[in-house]
């Protein structure tokens, strides 16, 4: 329609007509800018409502994968805390018991307690003390609820209780470990566990460990009924050993026994022999195996052989003398010679012996004068090559 109007107006219009034209042609194509750009607006808005539906509709489903995530999360985390609760309920308090005591929105009573040696625990706020030893930690969490509730103290008391440290519930490894100490259990503990909590075997561990049974270990192991008819009726522990060393090394499960609260273990130190005196790695070397024979030459050759001042024809063993007073030890002469070269075997030697190479006094001062005269020569020689 417009490009029918554009030519008439232009045949029978001057320049003045030509200029209204042209304002016409102006305010027209505003009107078309117009439209496109309301039409560009619509557009929009369109493409924006679509994309506040799409995401309307993809924001349950974004909360539906979100609640999921949580709820896996969640299901994870929780099952150690469900398994140390378990292990919780199973521990029934006993004297000298440390415990964590948390009542909710009360701060001033939410601490660390000590249960007393005749079985009581004393909390700020109550007029006595309530009597804790032989309840399960759930238990007495709710009767010291109760117990503020009767006080008065605290209407709806929400109080939990949870084991910090125990004397009476723990297994004592000790010996030749890394870290030696008292470890709490809350029941059948393996060997092995224990053994990973101590920090493992020490270097000069052995390879026996002692183990103690107490009350309670007899008691689940069916152990009382298989003592000699003449031990004590009412037994309180009984002693075993085992191969720690295999145990460690290979994983043997008839080794890695079960342990109960009131159990000791005591790791063996290695038997040791010593090689002191002239050698250039004196001190005392531990034998991991006691089936391994160590002899005078192994000695020698695990100090690091013999220095240069060294009495060759000198050596002896040092060996303690069961018959003799004091634990004195006897000497036994050592033919180093004749055995390096065949004529006589190598000697055994036994546990806790010393082998000993006395120094040469005369071979001694030969070697400081040497030393001497070299330093000497050198700063003489140094002083005439500066004096030229």
């Amino acid at each position: 329609m417009l490009r029918q109007v554009y030519p008439v107006a232009l045949c029978g219009a001057g320049k003045r007509r030509g200029e209204g034209v042209g304002l016409m042609v102006r305010e027209v194509g505003e009107s078309r800018k117009l439209r496109i750009a309301l039409g560009g607006w619509g557009l929009a808005v369109c493409l924006g409502a679509g994309w506040i539906s799409v995401q309307a509709q993809e924001a349950p489903v974004a909360a539906a994968v979100e609640s999921v995530n949580t709820t896996k999360d969640s299901s994870v985390a929780a099952k150690p805390a469900a398994t140390l609760g378990h292990e919780a309920a199973d521990y029934t308090v006993s004297p000298e018991d440390l415990v964590d005591v948390f009542v909710m929105d009360v701060p001033e009573v939410s601490r660390t307690y000590r249960i007393s040696s005749n079985g009581f625990l004393t909390l700020p706020l109550l007029p006595e003390p309530i009597a804790a030893a032989g309840l399960p930690l759930n238990e007495l969490s709710r009767l010291v609820a109760a117990k503020f509730r009767e006080a008065g103290m605290l209407n709806n008391a929400q109080v939990t209780i949870s084991l910090r440290e125990t004397r009476l519930h723990s297994v004592i490894i000790s010996g030749s470990v890394k870290r030696p100490q008292a470890y709490p259990i809350y029941g059948p503990t393996k060997l092995i566990d224990l053994l990973t909590q101590a920090g493992g075997l020490a270097d000069d561990a052995g390879s026996e460990a002692i183990v103690t049974r107490g009350q309670e270990g007899l008691q689940s192991t069916g152990q009382e009924g298989n003592l000699a008819a003449d031990a004590d009726p009412t037994p309180k522990e009984q002693t075993f050993t085992l191969d720690i060393k295999k145990l460690v090394e290979t994983g043997e499960d008839k080794a890695n026994i079960f342990l109960y609260p009131g159990d000791r273990v005591m790791v063996q130190r290695a038997p040791l022999i010593y090689v002191l005196g002239a050698v250039n790695r004196p001190g005392g070397y531990a034998l991991h195996d006691p089936r391994e024979q160590v002899t005078v030459l192994k000695a020698l050759a695990m100090a690091g052989d013999t220095t240069s001042v060294a009495k060759r024809k000198r050596i002896t063993i040092l060996r303690m003398d069961p018959a003799a007073p004091e634990g004195k030890r006897q000497e036994i002469p050592v033919n180093i010679k004749a055995m390096l070269n065949g004529q006589l075997p190598d000697m055994k030697l036994r546990t806790e012996d010393i082998l000993y190479v006395p120094e040469s006094a005369s071979l001694k001062a030969i070697h400081q004068a040497v030393g001497t005269g070299v330093g000497a020569g050198t700063a003489v020689a140094t002083g005439l090559i500066i004096y030229h």
